[in-house]
């Protein structure tokens, strides 16, 4: 700990660097992983074929490397979705029970904040029951 104290000055350029880098792979890596972009690119290819700015076969080569990307795309989300189905847990009746003795512990704050208030103002209390009498 002392040593990263006395080396900080030396050495936060290099972990701002690195943490700037990282962030730059994240975005990188989002991008290269979004279907709705890889969708749009395809769109787009389509139109400049149909405008005649690509060829035949300039728009086939980038078309298959856009449905292949696509294809990719999804299996890796495919296999990220099989992960967190392999990590979900499963519904536990001791969850339930925590819950209960939650709300429970929840209704006798309010049970002891209300006999407090009539503790120190027995008054308000006493006007509310009698016109409960009355009724």
């Amino acid at each position: 700990m002392i040593t990263e104290l006395l080396l900080a000055p030396f050495m936060a350029p290099v972990w701002g660097f690195r943490f700037l880098i990282q962030q730059l792979h994240d975005e990188a890596d989002a991008a290269l992983r979004d279907e709705g972009r890889a969708f749009a690119e395809l769109v787009n290819l389509s139109m400049r074929r149909t405008t005649g700015q690509l060829s035949e076969d300039e728009y086939a080569e980038q078309e298959t490397e856009l449905l292949e990307r696509l294809s990719s795309i999804r299996d890796y989300r495919n296999e990220l979705l099989a992960q967190a189905d392999e990590n979900d847990w499963e519904y536990d009746e001791s969850d339930e029970d925590e819950y209960e003795d939650d709300a429970q512990y929840a209704e006798s704050d309010v049970d002891d904040d209300v006999d407090q208030d009539e503790q120190d103002d027995p008054s308000i209390y006493a006007e509310l029951d009698e016109g409960e009498e009355n009724r």
